[in-house]
Parts: C-alpha cells; sequence; structure tokens
C-alpha cells in the first residue's frame, strides 16, 4: 500500500488542507481498483539527496555529505520537499528522521559552519515533526531556511527553529500552524460489498479506540480534546517561543504570502537561494569569529580563575567562608579595601623605616666625630723629658702613655 495513504488512515496530520484534499481522487482510484503508479523515483531521490558546498562566490565546489575531504567552512544544503513522514519514501522525499541525522551529523562536523534547508512542503505526519524541529532550533550550527514555493504546517513547525528564514518569491505561501485528523470512512463502501467488520476488545480494554470510533460515529469532541489540542498547544508553543515577533493572528491555521508573512513575524525576508547559501557563508564566518572570541573569554575567565585563587591564598582567605568562589564586584570592592588598608600600612611602615635609617646615619656620624675628638686629645712628650737610661736625647717624641711607661720602668 502507498505508505502515504498509509499514514493518512491512521494517524492525525499536520498539513494544509489544498494537499490533503488532493488525496480525494487517489482513495477513489484505489476503492475502484485501480493501479496507482509512481512512476520513475530517480529524479525526485536526486533531488532530496543532501549535499555540502565549498569555496567562494561562482567558484563553489559540491561534495558529497558523508565525504571526507569537505573544507573547513563549508555549507551544507538539505532539502525538505513534498509531504513530511517519519520514514523515507520509495518515491523520493526523506522522513524525518533521516533528516534528523542529517542535521546532527553537519551540525557535528568541524568543516560545515552552517546550513541550508530548502523546503517547498505542505506538511505532513506528526510522529518526528517536533524533534526534527527541536534539533535545528538547538543546533549550534546557524542555519538558514529557504523556502521554495511552500512552507506549510509541519514543514513550518520544522524550519521555525531557524536563525533565518528567506522565502524564493512574494507567492510563497506560509503558514497553516493548525493540527487535523483526515478519516475516509470507507466502511459503507466496504459493507455495500459485502465485507463484515467485528471489533472485539479484551475486558479491561474499555477505553481501547474510544475517541476514534466516536469520530466515526461523528463524535469529533473527545478526539479533539484528548489527541488534537493537545499536539496542536505543543506545535503554537513552540512556534510563538522560536519566532520572537510572530503575530498571534498566525496562530489559527490561516496560510499567507510571503510579503504578509514578513509583516507578521512568520519570516524575515525574500529572496533567491544564491542570496540564502551566501548568507549561511557570511553566518559561518561570524560564527567562526564568534567562536575564537569565546575561546578567549574563555581563556580570559580561566586566566581570572587563577589570579583569584592567588588572591584568596596572599590575603589568606578561607575558600569554606566566601560566599562566591567568583570574582564579583562586591569581591572586587572588598579586596580593593583591603589593599588600601595593606598600602596604607606599607606607608606607614616605610615612613618608620625612612626615620630608622636617619637615626642610624645620625649615630654613625656622631661615632666619627667622637673618634676625632679622641684623636686629638692624646698628647706628646719629648723624649729628652723621659729620658731612660741609655736613651739619646735626639730621640722623637712618644705619646704620653709611653712616658708614664718609662716612669713606671724608671
Amino acid at each position: 500500500m502507498n505508505p502515504i495513504l498509509s499514514e493518512i488512515f491512521s494517524s492525525p496530520w499536520l498539513i494544509s488542507t489544498e494537499r490533503s484534499a488532493a488525496y480525494a481522487s487517489v482513495l477513489l482510484s484505489l476503492i475502484k481498483g485501480e493501479n496507482i503508479s509512481e512512476g520513475d523515483s530517480s529524479l525526485a531521490r536526486e533531488r532530496n539527496r543532501p549535499f555540502v558546498l565549498a569555496g567562494s562566490g561562482d567558484q563553489k565546489q559540491r561534495f558529497g555529505f558523508s565525504d571526507s575531504n569537505i573544507p573547513g567552512g563549508s555549507v551544507a544544503v538539505i532539502p525538505i520537499r513534498s509531504e513530511i513522514l517519519k520514514y523515507d519514501q520509495p518515491c523520493g522525499p526523506r522522513g524525518t528522521q533521516s533528516l534528523l541525522n542529517d542535521v546532527k551529523a553537519a551540525d557535528q562536523n568541524p568543516n560545515i559552519s552552517s546550513m541550508v534547508l530548502v523546503v517547498d512542503s505542505p506538511g505532513g505526519q506528526v510522529a518526528g515533526t517536533d524533534l526534527l524541529a527541536e534539533a535545528i532550533k538547538n543546533s549550534s550550527t546557524p542555519i538558514v531556511a529557504f523556502i521554495d514555493g511552500l512552507a506549510a504546517s509541519a514543514a513550518y513547525w520544522i524550519i521555525s527553529g531557524a536563525t533565518k528564514i528567506i522565502a524564493s518569491s512574494d507567492l510563497d505561501r506560509i503558514g497553516s500552524i493548525g493540527t487535523m485528523l483526515m478519516v475516509e470512512d470507507l466502511k459503507p463502501a466496504l459493507e455495500h460489498l459485502g465485507v463484515k467488520f467485528h471489533e472485539v476488545y479484551a475486558s479491561l480494554s474499555t477505553d481501547k479506540n474510544k475517541d476514534f470510533n466516536q469520530v466515526l460515529d461523528g463524535n469529533y469532541d473527545q478526539y479533539r480534546k484528548n489527541v488534537l489540542d493537545v499536539i496542536n498547544t505543543k506545535f503554537l508553543s513552540t512556534v510563538k517561543s522560536n519566532r520572537a515577533n510572530l503575530d498571534d493572528s498566525t496562530l489559527t491555521g490561516k496560510i499567507y504570502f510571503a510579503p504578509q508573512a514578513i509583516e507578521l513575524g512568520l519570516i524575515d525576508q525574500i529572496g533567491t537561494l544564491e542570496q540564502a547559501i551566501e548568507e549561511a557563508f557570511t553566518m559561518a564566518e561570524t560564527s567562526r569569529e564568534q567562536s575564537i572570541e569565546n575561546e578567549t573569554k574563555k581563556t580570559e575567565t580561566m586566566k581570572m580563575k587563577i589570579t583569584w585563587k592567588a588572591i584568596q591564598n596572599f590575603f589568606k582567605m578561607d575558600p569554606t567562608s566566601l560566599d562566591s568562589q567568583e570574582l564579583t564586584d562586591e569581591r572586587v570592592q572588598q579586596i580593593n579595601d583591603q589593599l588600601a588598608t595593606v598600602t596604607s600600612r606599607n606607608e606607614e611602615l616605610e615612613k618608620l623605616l625612612s626615620n630608622e635609617k636617619s637615626a642610624h646615619a645620625k649615630t654613625l656620624a656622631d661615632l666619627e666625630t667622637l673618634r676625632g675628638e679622641d684623636a686629638g686629645s692624646e698628647t706628646v712628650a719629648p723624649k729628652g723629658a723621659d729620658k731612660l737610661p741609655g736613651g739619646n736625647a735626639d730621640d722623637q717624641p712618644v705619646f704620653a702613655h709611653d712616658k708614664i711607661a718609662d716612669e713606671y720602668c724608671a
């Protein structure tokens, strides 16, 4: 069975009504037993294959998404086309699981610095949509979403978290933010053909399929409340969180042409795919510069932590007694006050030391003076006046203590 039709029959959708109505003819063909051929799908598969661009201007090189020689600063291009389902389709469109892997792989590749999502989709299945949208929102690699015709419902949910959203034309349509269930009740037609239906439930399975069976009976309230409203609440809250300037009037399911979508905050501008790719390369360069700046700040922060540790040790601060282990403005002021106290004390000590040096110099000067005075007070006497036996009258004068010694010897 066609996988898209299988999902239509079994799950709620986030899709524009115009596209879902187009399945009526397909369903009619199935009822009539006619063969539905999907034709040659090789072209569709090629158009939905992701790739990588590197270089500048018209000299860009194209690489496979898994090539090992992708240059640094490259841009990953990821198409999101046709109906969105959780799993890959034989006819070409890739499912949200594969798209999620593409986004994560590009985000983790150090040589890919930005991404471009090329979108032309009416929306699709709920399952997997929120996870892909979350990956795009949380990507550390900047992402440009380029709308190439239509971005409705699930498709808009997915790209709402992109760094920038660009439409290709005034006639591009954006929005359809809402949730729906389309049920094609084939039971009457099959019963007309003689088919009988029997549903048997376990004794305790009293609520199994209850809401859905009420839908088949024409009572939609419980399914709307228990399923559609829950999905829609998540859808709306995500989009409002991702698009800060989004007008609340866009959240009722209406779809808009690109100029009005800009006014309402759904998208950012109108441009070409080439402009979207150049914007992605510009974002890549900005991201690289920001990364360098963040690394510098990280280094400075580390140096500051080391400095703060040295300051703690210098002032003999007990880390367990500190309100914060960070060098806050309040802590800086406290340190400045302590430094001022230490500086004042150092100035006092310098003054005392200067006084001590002056006193020491004066003491040395006084000592030299006393030595001079002592030397000047010594007396001499002629040897003739204090002649020892055997001495000569022409002997040189001697100091007084020699005279005393001579007298003692005499």
